[in-house]
């Protein structure tokens, strides 16, 4: 986005809503260039409008919720989850936490890559609220300085009370109808087990799973491995990682940390986290920010047995993998053990559907849960699991099992259609657009996608 477009959207924005009149906008504009700094900041050091009105027209610009950091009141021991130096240079402050997630105040909530480089250093969903540029600094450096002094609250300078939950602002917004009741529900997905691995012979070669975007380090890694008698299997994507892990049953897996469609932090959370595949030793390979403590925190949060930063140099990975090798050598191969994990895992979500109809929740989310343990990778499992949460009113915990089932199942209407849902309710207009945009060309009849593609244009 353009530093002339985003002028050019707030100042129509704060004209349309009467923040400023016109001629208020142009003396604004003079004043941003003479004060170097964004227009929304400029207004508010003019002292034109509040920060809790001009947050809340970042917000209508950019579709996501805005916060008022002059009302908010954070927790400092959070702020120890972003590194310093990348907190300031990114502008980017830890807000709150919220069941398995992670509220941020953020400058731009578009810098995708390194809001994805927090959530896998710190384990938990990222959530962005907007903030002024201006503030949101003042705030950084106000609260680490809190910090250091072992203060364990940060207090905004208008902030009422010690309630540490995020100050969030919206401008009034035209009521549209709620959408769900136009949509039938969507039933829950066929169940049977998935189609397991070929058995490997006795005596076959040590098979090693490589996962790199770069074709370039796949040949590196495949020429490396092979001059020991160490087969490779390749993929460049997350979900055909996740289809040979299935398939092949690997010995070791080499997994780079940014992919495409999944994370590798991810895989390896679910592989670790499964009786089916936990036995298997996972590589981490990664060349996100050296900030962060990746040798330890991997280990610690994503339950992987090594670590390496790129660029790697070859006889260190060769070493790595056959230390890995030589620790599993003992351990005799289970070809039928994914085929019992997706019976299992089959078995438990049935359980967990008719719990759920017959509305026993607390039921029904044990057996959710059991289904997910024992075959992470189906996303038949997270979607039961995302259906009980969201009816328990777990909305962010919801959010986050529908997301595995987008990234396991990319085409799947259900998890597209209560993901929008979820996301429009919390606030967070620009997602909601876009899942509701990703399940438009997957709607199950001509009605439903008549509907949603009115509702995606009364959100635009």
């Amino acid at each position: 986005m353009s530093n002339t477009k985003s002028r050019s959207k707030v100042g129509e924005i704060m004209v349309r809503r009467r923040i400023l009149t016109e001629a208020d906008l142009e003396r604004a504009l003079i004043e941003e260039g003479r004060l170097i700094m964004p227009l929304l900041s400029t207004v508010l050091k003019l002292g034109w409008a509040t920060e809790a009105t001009l947050a809340a027209v970042l917000s209508e610009q950019l579709g996501v919720p805005g916060v008022e950091l002059g009302a908010t009141v954070i927790d400092t021991e959070l702020l120890s989850l972003v590194p310093v130096e990348l907190a300031r240079s990114h502008h980017i402050l830890p807000l709150g936490r919220k069941d398995s997630s992670l509220q941020l105040a953020v400058a731009s909530p578009d810098q995708k890559g390194m809001l994805d480089e927090i959530a896998f250093a710190t384990g938990l969903e990222v959530l962005p609220f907007v903030a002024l540029r201006g503030p949101l600094d003042e705030a950084i450096d106000e609260a680490q300085t809190a910090r250091k002094a072992g203060e364990k609250l940060w207090k905004g300078k208008n902030a009422q009370s010690a309630v540490l939950p995020t100050v969030a602002v919206r401008l009034p917004a035209r009521e549209s109808p709620r959408i769900e009741p136009m949509i039938p529900e969507t039933p829950m997905p066929a169940l049977e087990p998935l189609v397991g691995a070929v058995p490997r012979p006795e005596g076959s070669p040590a098979r090693v799973l490589a996962v790199d975007d770069e074709e370039a380090i796949l040949d590196l890694i495949q020429k490396a491995l092979g001059s020991r008698q160490i087969e490779v299997v390749r993929a460049t994507r997350g979900r055909q990682a996740l289809d040979q892990l299935r398939a092949t049953q690997p010995d070791v897996v080499l997994l780079d940390a940014m992919l495409p469609e999944i994370h590798g932090f991810e895989i390896c959370s679910k592989i670790k986290s499964s009786d089916s595949f936990k036995h298997i030793p996972v590589i981490i390979i990664s060349a996100i920010y050296t900030g962060w403590n990746l040798a330890s925190d991997v280990k610690r949060l994503y339950g992987a047995d090594d670590y390496m930063s790129k660029p790697f140099r070859v006889v260190e990975l060769v070493r790595k993998v056959e230390e890995q090798l030589e620790k599993t050598k003992a351990k005799p191969r289970a070809h039928s053990v994914v085929d019992q994990a997706s019976r299992e895992a089959v078995r438990e979500a049935k359980k967990a559907s008719e719990f759920y109809t017959a509305g026993k929740l607390p039921e029904a989310k044990e057996a959710a849960e059991r289904s997910v343990k024992a075959d992470p990778f189906d996303a038949r499992g997270h979607f039961i699991y995302g259906s009980v949460l969201q009816a328990q009113g777990h909305f962010y915990q919801a959010i986050s099992e529908y997301e595995r089932v987008v990234e396991l199942a990319p085409t799947m209407f259900g998890a597209l259609k209560n993901l929008a849902v979820l996301y429009e309710r919390q606030g967070f207009r620009s997602k909601a657009v876009e899942m509701w945009t990703r399940a438009l060309d997957l709607s199950p009849t001509d009605a439903v996608r008549q509907t949603i593609k009115a509702h995606i244009i009364g959100l635009l």
